[in-house]
């Protein structure tokens, strides 16, 4: 005869039962990784999760997210990570680092990169945040510019979309702006014509996984004034006459946003790019025409179904005749290894 489970096991099986959603649902929470090993506590600054930016850190947790400090960037810190937060970096990322988040990006992620205004050294060892950001930025569509301004509020234009929702007003305290390269980056708020017209926000949206970042030009505006109390620090996250906290919120909702970018839609916006920076005039364009050209090949080797219509487009762009030869190569190559 069979013999009966005792209470005691039951009991156990059910709690085990119970405890299985939230173990699962915790395991579900997206990782959310903030940079602190990159001189984010130089100078004035405390730009990390329990001092100055502990309330936009609050952000993220309130959206569901699990937040994290990290000191190192290379691929196997990052690889599980939802969304990748640098904020304000003074010292330079290792090379492999810079690689690790722009194929971050390429494969899915979210990015988030907030510089300060140019010349703005917090640790004395001859590079910036603007400089720190523009060595691998760019290859992302975005660009750090080079300008040093305050605007409070800031004077351009808010558009309707979904980052400015309730956003009323911004301000930037010694600040800079950040240019759109790639035909999809958007400018959601841009500063007045005065101080140069360029976004005080931008996003853009990489590669068919749906990679997305945000980059903005001033740190400033999600100081929530606690930190180091020798710091000059000023609470912006929460000045009753600006909208930080509503903004960051908002972009933080656009970049858990995944909708991947169907493989054709791509094509068409990568060879639109490559078109208008055939010939780059300065280093960041350069950067982001050799990357439009290295997705472009990547994208037809692995959907040979769209190798015609970049044909096609060859003959209307005369700036794409480059990519002739690479299509010939992919095309001998799926004749020879492939059925």
């Amino acid at each position: 005869m069979q013999k009966s489970r005792s209470p005691a096991l039951w009991v156990l099986l059910v709690s085990l039962m119970t405890l299985l959603p939230v173990f699962s649902a915790a395991a579900a929470k997206p990782l959310v990784l903030f940079d602190e090993g990159h001189a984010q506590t130089a100078g004035n600054a405390d730009w990390v999760i329990d001092g100055g930016y502990s309330d936009f850190a609050d952000v993220f947790t309130a959206q569901g997210c699990e937040v994290r400090a990290v000191k190192r960037l290379q691929w196997d810190d990052i690889k599980d990570a939802a969304i990748v937060v640098l904020p304000e970096p003074n010292s330079v990322y290792t090379p492999e680092e810079e690689t690790a988040l722009v194929q971050f990006v390429m494969n899915g992620g979210g990015l988030y990169a907030i510089a300060d205004h140019d010349r703005s050294d917090r640790n004395g060892d001859g590079i910036d945040s603007v400089g720190v950001l523009n060595r691998f930025l760019p290859r992302l569509g975005l660009e750090i510019e080079k300008r040093y301004f305050t605007e409070a509020p800031v004077a351009g234009k808010i558009f309707d979309t979904a980052f400015t929702l309730g956003v009323k007003a911004v301000g930037t305290w010694g600040g800079t702006t950040v240019r759109c390269l790639a035909g999809t980056a958007v400018a959601h708020i841009t500063v007045s014509a005065k101080n140069g017209g360029g976004a005080f926000i931008a996003s853009n949206i990489v590669g068919t996984k749906g990679g997305r970042v945000v980059a903005m030009g001033d740190s400033s505006p999600y100081d929530d004034g606690t930190g180091n109390p020798s710091d000059k620090l000023y609470d912006g996250f929460n000045n009753p006459g600006y909208s930080h906290a509503r903004l960051a919120q908002n972009s933080v909702k656009w970049l858990l946003d995944k909708s991947p970018t169907p493989a054709r839609t791509h094509l068409r916006h990568l060879l639109a790019d490559a078109a208008a920076t055939d010939t780059p005039t300065d280093e960041a364009a350069r950067m982001y025409c050799e990357a439009t050209t290295s997705a472009l090949e990547h994208l037809l080797a692995v959907h040979p179904e769209l190798r015609e219509e970049a044909r096609a487009a060859l003959a209307a762009a005369p700036g794409l005749a480059g990519l002739a030869p690479t299509l010939d190569t992919q095309d001998r190559f799926d004749r020879l290894h492939r059925p």
